[in-house]
């Protein structure tokens, strides 16, 4: 194994090296592009290198998988979760195979050919689901890949045995982790489909390499589960999701964290952490005889929860940093990751329950202080986010830190590449007719496979309420952007929501404008220096009777901070 380490420290720099060459000269989409390149092929020649045949059969399928995983994303279609299942049984009759199960240290129950088929390709398919799942957070998905690789090459190595393709493809995941850790444990990234096909069918099959059964159910399958989904919700979602990427499941401990209002990126590490100790101490238990292997692995399973839970403890935000109120209007501090995750969770509902989302900045916070009917629209949203610079900072300096800014025109975009991918209709309503229409055509030229169920003007009556909400019905939209402007949009949503059917409607705004192409969204250095409503207003001189009560808004903030003005209204 000495030389096939070398090679893989030496062909580990070699990318490294590549990647700080080309960092500066590529933009973030190509490097992206590039590195992912970059690591399969590395893992490819290291394979033909100082692979077997069995280890060089994981590696093409996965690279067979990840070109289905992004033929699937350019031609949405039924075809692909029935191809993926083909490959699953090819790969489990020309690679590695569940042969038996462990029923303890010298008791095993050895398996048919066909059940050992079937059972590997059903390992494989849901070593796949798991981490596709766990991917829907950005960053999670690549810290519990490194943690894997690092517990395989352990449990690998501490075995005694002959393993050697499962070593060899378990240190160069940790060292290829380690390198491209920007890429792959990036705590605001998702891998994307074909990363995580690819790296999930290398898991799958290097855990079949001769390493214990039970060692790689324990260390991998419960962790991947236990961590953040309830048996029985992973038990009854397994078949549609391992199939299908419209099946959900609800990533319980990461939703618990952040709604108890420590940040994404402290979840994510947090989730990571408990995986870890979790697959540590059972395959500790795998690994140490009698009676010292339990001893042991209890020792560290009861350590590790300990430290968990104090970290939680002097962590946990107080309810006003959870969902802090300023004057009239609430809102949820929470990650995008977080709310992208929950309308997901709403759209797959089967019921016909409807949720509302608004979207308030300072100048909706410093109007809710008179307009009653304003304020009592955003305190019956399921979700309030805050857009908008200057309500940022009126929290920050009132002592609150809220984690990421959500404006309505990216958390929009964002959902459209969600719907894409999940078929899920969405409906445009506001603006003209000429803009609302440019808006959904340039959405499906920018997202390929975007269903637009329907779109309809914002000039209307009270008395076209109903007319809209059963256009809307009809078109079996899942999704409503609302773009009637503040405070008519988040008034109309609260009206009109009882009547509409399993829908999210979310206030979004002017968005439509800038995405049909009639106004141009600031560059990034005016939004990083919070300027953006300046680009807006040069562009629409119209606001200008809006923006003249950011001063007043401004010394609001200041008296509230100096207990001159309340900061609640009843």
């Amino acid at each position: 194994m000495g030389e096939a380490y070398l090679l893989i420290v030496l062909t580990a720099l070699g990318c490294l090296i590549f990647e700080k060459a080309t960092k500066k000269r590529l933009s973030t989409a190509q490097w992206d592009y590039t590195r992912d390149v970059l690591m399969v092929a590395s893992v490819s020649l290291l394979s033909i290198s100082i692979g077997s045949r069995v280890s060089s059969i994981i590696v093409a399928y996965g690279i067979v998988f990840a070109v289905a995983a992004m033929g699937e994303r350019l031609y949405p279609s039924t075809f692909w979760p029935f191809l993926k299942i083909a490959l699953a049984l090819a790969f489990a009759f020309n690679g590695p195979q569940i042969n038996f199960l462990s029923l303890g240290r010298d008791s095993f129950y050895y398996l048919s050919s066909k059940v050992a088929i079937m059972a590997t390709a059903t390992w494989l398919l849901l070593c796949q689901a798991f981490l596709r799942e766990v991917d829907e957070i950005s960053g999670l998905s690549g810290h519990l890949m490194a943690i894997t690789w690092v517990l395989l090459w352990g449990v690998s190595f501490f075995l005694g045995q002959d393993l050697k393709d499962a070593m060899w493809i378990s240190f160069t995941g940790i060292l290829l982790c380690l390198i491209f850790w920007s890429r792959i444990g990036h705590t605001y990234r998702r891998l994307g489909n074909p990363l995580v096909y690819f790296w999930s069918t290398l898991i799958a099959g290097t855990s079949l390499i001769g390493v214990s059964k039970g060692v790689t159910f324990a260390t991998i399958l419960l962790p991947l589960s236990l961590f953040a989904l309830p048996i029985m919700e992973a038990s009854l979602g397994f078949a549609s999701k391992a199939f299908t990427d419209n099946a959900q499941w609800n990533i319980s401990l990461y939703e618990k964290l952040v709604s108890m209002g420590i940040d994404h990126p402290q979840s994510v590490r947090l989730v990571a952490a408990f995986c870890m100790t979790l697959g540590t101490s059972v395959a500790l238990f795998q690994l140490i005889p009698p009676p010292w292997g339990l001893r042991i692995s209890l020792i560290v399973l009861a350590g590790g929860i300990v430290a968990f839970l104090a970290y939680i403890s002097r962590n946990t935000a107080h309810e006003d940093q959870r969902r802090p109120a300023l004057w009239g209007i609430f809102v949820d501090n929470v990650s995008l990751d977080y709310v992208l995750n929950k309308v997901i969770f709403w759209t797959n509902q089967e019921n016909d329950q409807n949720y509302m989302i608004v979207t308030p900045n300072a100048l909706v916070a410093e109007r809710s202080r008179y307009d009653r009917e304003l304020r009592e629209a955003i305190k019956s949203a399921d979700l309030s986010l805050p857009d908008g610079t200057g309500l940022i900072w009126g929290f920050r300096l009132l002592g609150i830190k809220i984690q990421e800014r959500i404006t309505g025109i990216d958390f929009m975009k964002n959902l459209c590449e969600i719907a894409r991918y999940r078929e899920l209709p969405i409906f445009l309503l506001g603006s003209t007719d000429d803009v609302v229409e440019k808006a959904s055509e340039r959405l499906m030229d920018e997202y390929p496979g975007l269903k637009v169920a329907g779109f309809h003007h914002g000039y209307f009556t009270e008395e076209n309420d109903e007319e809209i909400c059963e256009k809307i019905n009809e078109s079996g939209a899942k999704i409503l952007f609302v773009g009637l402007g503040v405070p008519k949009q988040e008034i109309w949503i609260k009206r009109n929501l009882e009547r509409l059917k399993g829908v999210v409607a979310i206030g979004v705004g002017g968005s439509f404008d800038v995405i049909s192409g009639r106004l141009k969204r600031a560059p990034k250095v005016w939004q990083n220096m919070g300027l953006e409503w300046l680009y807006r207003t040069i562009q629409e001189p119209w606001r200008l009777k809006r923006t003249v009560r950011l001063p007043l808004f401004v010394m609001l903030i200041l008296l509230t901070r100096l207990g001159l003005y309340s900061r609640r209204i009843s």
